[in-house]
C-alpha cells in the first residue's frame, strides 16, 4: 500500500514517523509527500525517513493507496483534485456531496 500527504506539516511528519517505527507497517518508498514550502522541518525530516517528496498535489495522489489531506487551504485543493478522488474520499467536516460537486464550504 502506498500512503500520499498533500500538506508536509507537523501531522504528517508524526503519521509517517509512526508508520515507519511500527516494524514495517508502511515502507517509507511507498510515501509520497507534498508541500510548497521545500525547507519546512517536516519536510527535511520526512526525507530523512526515506519518504518520497513531491510539489505536485497531482503527482501525490496518482502515487498514492490512501491520501491524507493535510493543509488548511481544503477549498482549492479539493476543487482541484475533485475529478481524481470521486469515489475514493473521507475528509473531516466535508460532506461527501461537496467533494463531488469539487466544492468544499470552508475557508480553512
Amino acid at each position: 500500500m502506498s500512503v500520499g500527504f498533500i500538506g508536509a506539516g507537523q501531522l504528517a511528519h508524526a503519521l509517517v514517523k509512526g508508520f515507519f517505527t511500527a516494524a514495517g507497517v508502511i515502507a517509507t518508498h511507498r510515501i509520497t509527500a507534498r508541500s510548497p514550502d521545500t525547507d519546512l522541518p517536516t519536510v527535511i525530516g520526512l526525507r530523512k525517513m526515506g519518504a518520497y517528496f513531491t510539489t505536485s498535489n497531482k503527482e501525490t495522489v496518482n502515487k498514492s493507496d490512501v491520501l491524507f489531506l493535510e493543509v488548511k487551504i481544503l477549498k482549492n485543493i479539493i476543487n482541484n483534485l475533485a475529478p481524481i478522488i470521486i469515489g475514493n474520499n473521507c475528509a473531516a467536516n466535508q460532506h461527501i456531496r461537496m467533494i463531488s460537486e469539487g466544492s468544499c464550504d470552508t475557508e480553512d
